[in-house]
């Protein structure tokens, strides 16, 4: 009986230790499958980008998921990429799944992203030549306009380049005549650069410079007269003065070549000042009917402003003599016509003579201390 027992109980453990190696085969062969499995899914993750879109524009916003074109599994960028300054910078994508065990594999890729600045710094002058006389003072930034990192801000003066600065080199000799050069170097906060000169022409100063120029707005019967600005270019508006033109004042440019105190004038008439400008037509005073102060033709005279000349450039005797005084024999003339301004300094309003005044022969604005306007 004891034996027999015996023998049940080895026979029981037998099967017991077969059941339990199998269940141990049988659990460790689903593990070995299981980790297949996960090695499987995670070799198959894969991710696809476009590398055009693997670049950011400075200072702009990037979305690195904006590169991504294709994925097996999903997709997450780790991090971001900071516009602020170029250069290349890593981003790095998981990509994942999810087991049938609700595990999740996963795998990184990684991608280098460049940001670049495709503005450039911009430089703009007041002019593209600058002209001076020798030993003129010269300032090479004063005909700077704008220096700018392209997007509006301005750059700040440096004496050595770098970033958000701009600097201004120059080999003008002011003693020397010639041409020279002026350089203008830009560097963005970004790093990018731009370059940029103009040209300073230095001249000896000539003898015969002329003080002013003049120019008469033939339409709107209107004389403005310029003086030299710092780089004696005729664009300063000193004197304007109210005149009358005829059919026959031409239009051009011309240079005075003769002056007199008195002229005679078609029709038998005389003008005070006369300055010449071209053939027959002058700068004069209003008619006279004979060489004395006191007989100017006041009718006429009340017609300062509008066409009324046989093609002379009518004036009030002040403006006549100030143009005969102070404008030498070369002074150059434009006469043109321009309907909408009759120059920056306006159009003066002309005096009137009252027809019943004893005073009418006179020119109001004569300054002969004989002139009873003037008492």
């Amino acid at each position: 009986m004891n034996t027999n027992r015996k023998k049940l109980t080895a026979t029981i453990l037998i099967a017991l230790t077969a059941v339990i190696l199998t269940a141990a085969g049988v659990s460790l062969f689903r593990m070995q499958q299981y980790k297949k499995e996960k090695q499987s899914l995670q070799e198959s993750l894969s991710l696809s980008v476009d590398e055009i879109r693997l670049t950011a524009y400075y200072e702009m916003p990037y979305d690195p998921m904006d590169a991504v074109t294709a994925s097996e599994g999903d997709v997450q960028a780790q991090g971001s990429i900071d516009t602020s300054a170029t250069g290349v910078q890593n981003i790095t994508y998981l990509v994942s799944k999810t087991t049938s065990r609700d595990e999740m594999v996963s795998r990184e890729f990684t991608y280098p992203v460049t940001v670049v600045d495709p503005v450039n710094p911009e430089i703009a002058f007041s002019k593209e030549q600058v002209k001076i006389w020798t030993d003129d003072d010269f300032d090479p930034a004063a005909n700077i306009a704008s220096v700018s990192d392209g997007r509006g801000h301005d750059l700040a003066l440096s004496e050595q380049l770098s970033p958000g600065t701009y600097t201004v080199e120059d080999n003008v000799d002011v003693s020397v005549p010639g041409e020279y050069t002026v350089s203008v170097h830009a560097m963005s906060p970004s790093g990018n650069t731009a370059e940029a000169s103009y040209i300073v022409a230095v001249s000896d100063v000539p003898a015969n410079v002329n003080p002013y120029r003049i120019r008469v707005n033939r339409l709107l019967n209107c004389v403005t007269v310029y003086g030299l600005d710092s780089n004696h270019e005729y664009t300063v508006p000193v004197r304007a003065m109210v005149c009358s033109t005829g059919d026959a004042t031409p239009t051009g440019v011309f240079h005075t070549f003769n002056r007199s105190t008195w002229r005679a004038l078609f029709g038998g008439v005389y003008g005070q000042y006369a300055t010449d400008i071209v053939g027959n037509i002058l700068f004069h005073s209003v008619p006279y009917y004979s060489m004395n102060k006191n007989d100017v033709e006041y009718l006429e005279y009340n017609k300062l402003g509008t066409k009324a000349s046989m093609g002379c450039i009518r004036l009030p005797v002040a403006d006549a003599l100030w143009i005969f005084t102070n404008c030498p024999i070369g002074t150059e003339v434009e006469i043109y016509d321009d309907a909408d301004s009759p120059g920056p300094l306006g159009k003066p309003v002309p005096y009137y003579i009252d027809e019943t005044s004893e005073n009418r022969g006179w020119d109001p604005t004569d300054p002969d201390p004989n002139n009873p306007w003037n008492g």
